[in-house]
């Protein structure tokens, strides 16, 4: 029995498969495929990784069944091609070798995801306007109700992908039928129209699910796992609920499903996304916990569930409390795969948290590979598998404490270089002792604490209160010189902006009162953030923003890949009542915090404010960077005084630094 976790830790048994403790990999994939769609190294390597940092069950997403159910644009597995099996033979030899189970989602797209050269399925006839993504916009397709021909068809197909994931080695499959892809499709009482057998009542709209996995049984025996991940709701007020994703879990169970992983929400709803992919807006760990909990007492198959699941002894207490039997962790292993490992030895502490900023989504859904915000590594797996420690020892000096002068730090003293870290403030972190102040941002605090905790069992020479200045780096006399020395807030040139309270000032002074109303001139990730913040306080909002979509300046997302993380501003903003206005110029701020705006067509009108905020962006301390730059012959400037972006930004050139000595 482990004694830090004992349940968390005690191996679950399903039919002849043991996992060796309830923590689950939630299906992703590095959207790393070759162009015949089938699995290249670097996907090898970063599902291998979470084998090795101790997952159970190590599970790869985006696997399709069918032909119908893929597009051209957007690289998925080819279930249904002989050529895919070298690539999941491979990956089910190296996650098995770690002692995980390897497990294959098995999905069809359906009605969403569309494209233009094949005919799209759905459960029912129906015109649909969807943004796919790709930068293109909303198109709208023509969706042709499935035949049973080819219900037929993609019924065969789900059970030879299983029955080929078997031959190649995996011990399981993960049907989704949730998140709006097609088995969630036929059993939405909104999309599916259905007059048939597979329409109308709950029963038949479950058919389809039901009927792929005795087909999975049909192929694959008595002797293999079958589980099911299923949506508890499909839109926030429309479509199916908790009461009927239980009974749908219960027809699944009557069916042969061993295992059931609950998740929330649909593709044809983005609102759901909070649900299914939260944000740092959300505070509760455990997103759809007690749904699980609920559907658990119905059945008699273990049940798990997804969604802000990062604490490991938050999970000890739920599956001690019978409310779960496993757990399946997304964005916990991509920031630290190491966290089962790190948990069963009781080395919490040293787990590096998921700030739940959504960047890794940034390009999940969109093939690009993700990332992460604190874990420089993520996507790069293959390329630090094997580094060999530097052939010199050297003396590194780092000017500046933020994540960009931390992270970089850290890396250094790993790799067994003499660290000297140089801030000439009283405290390490940068600004996110200042952005941490927002209720919302308590990971960010959580991540700094990780940092500081870190650097505090290395040997790295901290100094406090010490500014790097050429005179200090002759005294030192370093082999390389790193500069991370930040940036200072600007102000747009707006008439009157001096009558402004700049956004960083705001959070450094603790969020002093504002009055009732509140006026923010900058739709940048900043402004929405602090507007959100201030609405959840009872404050009446405005943002002014002059481009015609918030969150886009440069730390922007890729045009079509942004879509979590731009949702999650919105949702938030709609939900606290923020007036978001945008194609708005701020011409000039007076006094009484009143502020001129101008429509796109040129219009003018006031708004008047308790206070009136500047989100105006960044700028380098350039004058810092070059005093430093020819005091040494070996120099590197990272982080915000590079360029300023976002802490994924900052951490990764710190690390990409530290591995350049």
């Amino acid at each position: 029995m482990n004694p830090y976790f004992p349940h968390l830790f005690r191996p679950l048994k399903v039919r002849g498969v043991t996992y060796r403790n309830r923590i689950f990999m939630a299906p992703t994939s590095l959207k790393e495929l070759t162009d015949h769609n089938y699995i290249d190294y670097h996907t090898f390597e970063y599902m291998e990784r979470r084998a090795r940092g101790g997952a159970a069950s190590v599970a790869l997403g985006d696997s399709i069944v069918h032909e119908t159910g893929t597009v051209d644009w957007s690289k998925k597995l080819h279930l249904w091609e002989d050529r895919a099996e070298p690539g999941i033979y491979t990956l089910a030899t190296k996650i098995r070798s770690h002692g995980a189970v390897p497990t294959l989602e098995l999905n069809h797209a359906g009605m969403h995801f569309h494209d233009d050269n094949r005919i799209n399925y759905g459960p029912s006839d129906c015109v649909d306007t969807m943004d796919q993504g790709d930068g293109q916009g909303k198109r709208t397709h023509k969706i042709v109700a499935m035949p049973k021909e080819v219900i037929e068809e993609v019924v065969e197909a789900y059970g030879k992908a299983a029955y080929r994931a078997k031959h190649c080695g995996f011990q399981a499959v993960l049907v989704h039928a949730g998140h709006g892809w097609l088995l969630s499709q036929f059993f939405s009482p909104i999309l599916n129209q259905r007059t048939d057998e597979f329409g109308g009542s709950l029963e038949n709209r479950a058919r389809l699910a039901c009927m792929v996995v005795d087909r999975i049984r049909q192929y694959c025996g008595p002797n293999f796992v079958i589980e099911a991940r299923i949506s508890w709701m499909e839109g926030l007020s429309e479509g199916y609920g908790l009461e009927e994703s239980i009974e749908f879990c219960k027809l699944l169970e009557a069916h042969g499903v061993d295992l059931i992983h609950v998740t929330a929400g649909s593709l044809h709803y983005p609102e759901t996304t909070n649900f299914s992919h939260p944000s740092w807006f959300d505070l509760v760990e455990g997103k759809n916990v007690e749904q699980a909990a609920e559907i658990k007492k119905h059945l008699h198959i273990p049940v798990g569930t997804v969604g802000a699941c990062t604490d490991p002894r938050m999970m000890e207490q739920w599956i001690a409390q019978g409310k779960l039997d496993y757990v399946v962790c997304a964005t916990a292993l991509i920031a630290d795969p190491d966290l089962p490992r790190k948990a069963k030895e009781g080395r919490c502490d040293d787990i590096r948290s998921c700030l739940h900023c959504l960047s890794c989504h940034t390009g999940n859904y969109f093939d690009l590979p993700i990332h992460c915000s604190v874990n420089p590594t993520m996507g790069r797996d293959s390329d630090f598998k094997f580094v060999l420690p530097p052939a010199e020892k050297k003396r590194v000096l780092i000017a500046g404490g933020g994540p960009a002068g931390m992270q970089c730090a850290l890396t250094a003293a790993q790799r067994g270089h003499e660290v000297i870290l140089c801030e000439k403030s009283d405290h390490l972190g940068g600004l996110l002792p200042v952005i941490e102040i927002e209720p919302f941002k308590v990971r960010i605090k959580m991540y700094r604490e990780w940092l500081e905790r870190q650097i505090a069992k290395s040997a790295i020479d901290v100094r406090l209160n010490t500014e790097v200045t050429p005179e200090l780096v002759a005294e030192i006399q370093p082999d390389k010189l790193i500069a991370a020395v930040g940036a200072d807030p600007i102000n747009a040139p707006i008439l009157g902006i001096g009558k402004t309270t700049n956004i960083v000032d705001f959070y450094k002074a603790g969020m002093p009162e504002t009055g009732e109303t509140v006026t923010v001139i900058g739709g940048g990730f900043a402004g929405v953030e602090c507007a959100i913040g201030l609405a959840q306080n009872g404050k009446k909002v405005t943002v002014i923003e002059m481009c015609d979509a918030i969150a886009s300046g440069p730390n922007a997302p890729y045009p079509g890949t942004g879509a979590m993380q731009i949702d999650a501003l919105w949702f938030h903003a709609n939900k606290n009542h923020v007036d978001i206005r945008l194609n708005t110029k701020c011409v000039e701020v007076r006094d009484g915090g009143v502020v001129v705006c101008e429509n796109k067509d040129g219009t003018r009108y006031e708004l008047k404010a308790d206070m009136v905020l500047s989100a105006g962006g960044m700028k380098p301390r350039e004058a810092v960077v070059e005093a430093l730059r020819d005091t040494v012959i070996d120099f590197a400037w990272v982080g915000d005084c590079y360029a300023p972006g976002l802490i994924h930004t900052a951490v990764e050139q710190g690390f990409n630094a530290a591995m350049d000595i």
